[in-house]
Parts: structure tokens; C-alpha cells; sequence
């Protein structure tokens, strides 16, 4: 089932639901990490997709799938969230190589589990601000990013382009490797080697 505003709707009713269930009961959700709060949200989303199209359509996919929930075999959810009091994370693999097949659609639900427990969803795109690096290249999550300030504003290429590239991390080190100041010198061609809160540092380069 391809109903974009439907499954907004949707969306817009777990959030609601969990946000209003937060604040009456706080203590129902601080402990929800991880796979914790994917079970829970698969939980509402079941409840609230009862009469619609997408009732008896949610799977939770068990291990290091992309996305967390698929619903009607077309949209998915990928669970995120943070301890802290801010609305930033590690986000997913830029090469997607664990992407459930046939998903086209993914939303990113944000949890921030500390009191007040609140929650936000918005399409993934909509969320990634840059690219970090822990094992491999990462997306960075920030739910309050602006209107083109995403990574993909900052490339020029949409996400449902640069996803479908044979090789995305290529473009990407290629975007921040054309960031070098005169006299500044990129060394290394396959991996970044660490991020932090400064920006990227790229083989001994920290690119601010």
C-alpha cells in the first residue's frame, strides 16, 4: 500500500500517542533503549493502524536490518534516540547495505529519553545533517535541522539519488575533500578516520 498522507497520518497519531502517554507516565519510557523502544513503537503503531490500510502490515525486522520496522512492505521507520537533552545522534550506514529490500520510504522516529520524555518524526532525508564516522561512514542525525541544511542540500544530490549510487562514500569523501582550504592536502582515498564535535578529520586533516 503507497499512500504517502495516509501513513503520515499514521505517524502523526503513534507520535501524538506517545508524547501524551510520556508526560502522564514518564517512567513507562526512560528505559526504553534500543531495541526496548522499537518493540514499543511497533506496539503503537499497531494499535493506531487499526481500520486502516496498514493494519496487520507492521514487521520488526530482528538484527542489524535497515529500516527497524517496515510497514505494507513500502515504508519504514528507523528507531533513534538519546539520552541527553538535545535532538542529535548517530545515525545509519551511508551504504545502506543492510536496507530491507523494496522499502522506498523511510521515516526517522526520535526518542530524547530524558525528562521530558519527547518524541519527533520527520522523513529520513529531512534528518541528516553530515556524515561521521565510528566503524564506518555514518549519517549524523539532527531533528532540528532547517530547510537546506541537510547533507544532501550541502552535496547537491538528493538521497534517493546518492543511496542508489554504486558507490556513495565515494561522493561524499569527493564533497568534503573539494572543502580543503589553498595549501591544505587530502591524503588517504577509502575511509574517513574520525569526527568530532569540530568536524571531520580526514587522515590527520580536521576540516572545521
Amino acid at each position: 500500500m503507497q499512500d504517502d498522507r495516509a501513513f503520515e497520518e499514521l505517524l502523526a497519531k503513534v507520535i501524538d500517542f506517545m508524547n501524551r502517554e510520556a508526560l502522564t507516565f514518564p517512567e513507562r519510557y526512560t528505559g526504553l533503549l534500543g531495541s526496548k523502544l522499537e518493540d514499543k513503537v511497533v506496539e503503537v503503531l499497531q494499535q493506531c493502524a487499526v481500520g486502516t490500510c496498514f493494519e496487520d502490515q507492521i514487521v520488526k525486522y530482528s538484527g542489524q536490518r535497515f529500516p527497524d520496522i517496515v510497514i505494507g512492505g513500502y515504508y519504514g521507520v528507523e528507531v533513534k534516540t538519546t539520552k541527553a537533552n538535545h535532538w542529535k545522534s548517530t545515525g545509519s550506514s551511508v551504504a545502506e547495505g543492510t536496507r530491507v529490500e523494496d522499502v522506498e520510504r523511510v521515516y526517522l522516529l526520535f526518542g530524547k529519553m530524558c525528562e521530558p520524555v519527547c518524541f519527533v518524526c520527520k522523513p529520513y532525508e529531512e534528518c541528516l545533517s553530515e556524515v561521521v564516522v565510528t566503524h564506518s561512514p555514518r549519517y549524523l542525525v539532527d531533528m532540528n535541522l532547517l530547510k537546506g541544511e541537510t547533507i544532501f542540500d550541502k552535496l547537491g544530490i538528493p538521497y534517493d539519488e546518492l543511496r542508489c549510487q554504486p558507490n556513495p562514500i565515494r561522493t561524499i569523501l569527493d564533497y568534503y575533500r573539494s572543502r580543503l582550504k589553498e595549501g591544505e592536502e587530502f591524503k588517504g582515498d577509502a575511509s574517513l578516520s574520525k569526527f568530532n564535535s569540530q568536524g571531520f578529520l580526514i587522515n590527520g586533516f580536521k576540516e572545521s
